[in-house]
């Protein structure tokens, strides 16, 4: 009899602490975090830098910074246009490259493009450019001058954009 009560004593015990030791996971456990909001034009702003040129290629950096407290989602891959003044009757290409990922920006990790354009060698391989628009996940949109203002004349074979990248920006000690 001694030994069953002992045995009985033994299990009650260790039931006991299993189901503590449960209860303590559990209440160490965190609520699942509430998904990323997609970004808008009003909690991130882009500039330019890292403009450099050579005899024929062009590029500039664009980067995109959240602001204070924002956490936001976007696609990996840039949601840009070009424009053209109203004279312009030829549309300008642009090409953009992204892997299909969605990239979370946050106030202390900026994303960097890089826009690459060349030089047109003639007049007749010439497009104009006057502007750059800017759009965000959630259909809004900002546009601005296409890196100066006025019109930049550009090779008719358009602009082409990189995907989002993190990284120092603005050309400072990168190196491709």
């Amino acid at each position: 009899m001694r030994r069953r009560t002992r045995a009985t004593a033994v299990a009650a015990a260790l039931s006991a602490t299993l189901l503590a030791g449960s209860g303590m996971a559990s209440a160490t456990t965190t609520a699942p975090k509430a998904a990323v909001q997609p970004c808008t034009t009003n909690n991130v702003s882009f500039y330019f830098g890292g403009y450099s040129y050579g005899l024929g290629q062009r590029r500039f950096d664009l980067t995109l910074l959240a602001h204070d407290g924002i956490t936001c989602s976007l696609s990996d891959t840039p949601l840009i246009t070009v424009s053209s003044p109203p004279d312009e009757t030829k549309k300008v290409p642009v090409t953009v490259n992204g892997r299909g990922g969605t990239l979370v920006l946050r106030t202390d990790s900026p994303l960097h493009a890089t826009i690459f354009y060349s030089a047109p060698d003639t007049q007749a391989d010439k497009r104009e450019v006057n502007g750059l628009t800017l759009a965000m996940p959630d259909g809004t949109s900002r546009a601005t001058n296409f890196l100066f203002p006025g019109t930049t004349d550009i090779y008719k074979s358009g602009v082409s954009v990189t995907s989002w990248e993190t990284g120092i920006g603005m050309g400072q000690g990168e190196e491709r």
